[in-house]
């Protein structure tokens, strides 16, 4: 009954000359108010046409009050909550009277909005909340999207912690980073997630790019093409949004998800605050893209816990974790949650002729590598699956030749595909950037390394100039197909390279790889460990 009253009184409020008039003169944004009704089925489409089509800001104002006001009193109050929800952004702010006013001149000012606005006790609403109005889309169709928590270390902190709510509530931008696979997508998917829930009456901004995913962002592109030609455009009042976002920064919040580089002007802009200055920046990278972002606070993605890990693996595997838990190699491996993903597959799809489980993350791309062929091969049973990949070496190798140069120039975006061949694009997605332009790339950055790794072996002249470039600042990221080469050239060689590269060809390589490999790393590990050494001796 009280808050039946209470839109009584706000239905004779707009009605009245008092508020009115100052409603009409100092709303702004109009954009931001009318979508809002739209979406609360408040106007209907042609309503919205017929307010855009007024001539100035006055005439619409005019025009969504007298449409409000006809509805009765459960559209009033919903307009009036649309106010109060987003006055930051529709409501003028409050200034400062000048020492010489006229009596009606101040009498005018002296009516504040804000004030006005907040006498209103609204009742707790969840309609204004875009996410939960629309997760009945997802209904019939729910994908798992389940967060299992990771151990975090921030920088200054003396033990790891986990995931909360913090990270979306310090003011600092955050640079989160650790190995491949550790994490660190899924951990800004749970920022997102976070945020979508949270309790916030206040409209803000989020913005998530996938670096791995956004070749399409020229280094000439601006602020305005980056947040609605890449990410996502309004449907109306383009300019008006755009006003609002710079103008209310400190609401903005955006995610780089994969940087390598800051080849992008716009990005590097937004990085280093030359662009939304109080907007919060949050990138994940790898431990060798680090040091262009300084004064970010630092968040580590460590992986699962141990006892993350045998949680994880009993929920998947149930008694077969057992056989996980018994082998640390593979126990070590789980703790970076992709690998744990791996190891839980194989072992899920376990049969009793099965040969011994893979122990290493190699062994674990051959297997995934030779069951993808396999189910593409079209002959899933009775097939002499060896014979398939050399038939099929010609297209697998030219894509991992791809792979190799793709990974040199630290994109995961291939343009150029020598064949689409359906045993090779079963290792890849499709990114669609317009309708006339479609790349390809690996379903992971890691896949993407072990396919350039066995393009290498292929062709071992280009081994030693690879161990050149990761002494190298610019090329140090190429240091992570070296443990990929040295699982693949060992003795228990896995029929997958027998199959690719001949068992002779592989021994000749591997006859001088580890020698050069030991000469040419090992006097800059022991300069690192002088170095550490020194620092620690000089720190007691």
């Amino acid at each position: 009954t009280f808050y039946t009253e209470r839109c009584n009184i706000m239905c004779l409020t707009l009605q009245r000359t008092n508020a009115r008039v100052h409603l009409v003169r100092e709303l702004k944004n109009l954009s931001v108010i009318v979508e809002n009704l739209y979406q609360q089925k408040v106007f209907s489409d042609e309503e919205v046409s017929k307010i855009q089509t007024e001539r100035d800001d006055f005439d619409k104002t005019s025009k969504i009050l007298d449409s409000v006001t006809k509805k009765g009193e459960a559209a009033c109050y919903k307009f009036l909550r649309i106010i109060d929800m987003t006055r930051k952004r529709t409501l003028e702010r409050a200034s400062v009277l000048p020492e010489k006013q006229s009596a009606a001149s101040t009498e005018n000012r002296r009516f504040d909005l804000h004030h006005w606005i907040s006498c209103y006790p609204f009742k707790e609403d969840t309609q204004m909340d875009f996410w939960m109005a629309n997760k009945n889309l997802f209904e019939g169709n729910n994908p798992d999207l389940s967060y299992t928590a990771l151990v975090l270390d921030k920088q200054g902190g003396d033990s790891p912690s986990k995931i909360k709510n913090d990270l979306l509530k310090t003011d600092e931008n955050i640079l989160l980073v650790g190995k491949p696979g550790i994490g660190k997508t899924a951990l800004s998917h749970e920022l997102l997630r976070l945020w979508a829930e949270r309790d916030n009456e206040e409209l803000d901004y989020m913005f998530y790019f996938d670096m791995r995913e956004t070749s399409h962002i020229t280094k000439a592109m601006s602020l305005e093409d980056l947040l609605f030609s890449v990410f996502s455009e309004p449907d109306e009042g383009r300019e008006e949004v755009l006003q609002d976002i710079k103008r209310n920064s400190d609401n903005v919040t955006i995610i780089f998800d994969g940087i390598t580089d800051l080849s992008s002007s716009v990005v590097k802009k937004l990085v280093e605050k030359d662009l939304l200055p109080d907007a919060k920046v949050i990138v994940t990278c790898r431990p060798d893209n680090e040091e262009d972002f300084g004064d970010f606070l630092r968040v580590e993605v460590k992986g699962f816990s141990e006892q993350t890990t045998k949680t994880y693996l009993s929920a998947i595997l149930g008694d077969a974790q057992k056989k996980v838990l018994s082998n640390l190699e593979l126990l070590t491996l789980c703790h970076v949650p992709m690998y744990a993903l791996m190891v839980a597959a194989c072992f899920s799809s376990e049969t009793p002729e099965d040969s011994s489980q893979p122990c290493s993350i190699t062994e674990i791309y051959i297997n995934i590598v030779r069951f993808c062929l396999q189910m593409n091969s079209n002959k899933t049973k009775n097939i002499d699956l060896n014979s398939f990949i050399e038939n099929k070496s010609e297209e697998i190798l030219s894509l991992a030749e791809v792979a190799f140069h793709a990974t040199e120039g630290k994109t995961v975006n291939l343009t150029k595909l020598p064949r689409e061949d359906s045993c090779v694009l079963c290792f890849l997605k499709s990114l669609v950037i317009t309708e006339a332009i479609t790349t390809y790339a690996f379903l992971h950055y890691t896949m993407q390394e072990f396919f350039a790794a066995i393009w290498l072996l292929k062709n071992p002249d280009k081994i030693k100039e690879v161990f050149q470039q990761c002494l190298t600042t610019e090329k140090k990221h190429m240091k992570h197909l070296i443990p990929f080469m040295c699982r693949l050239l060992t003795e228990k060689s896995p029929s997958l390279m027998k199959c690719l590269i001949s068992a002779q060809e592989l021994r000749n390589t591997s006859n001088w790889f580890f020698k050069e490999m030991i000469n040419r790393f090992l006097p800059y590990l022991l300069w690192c460990f002088y170095c550490i050494c020194c620092c620690y001796f000089n720190d007691l």
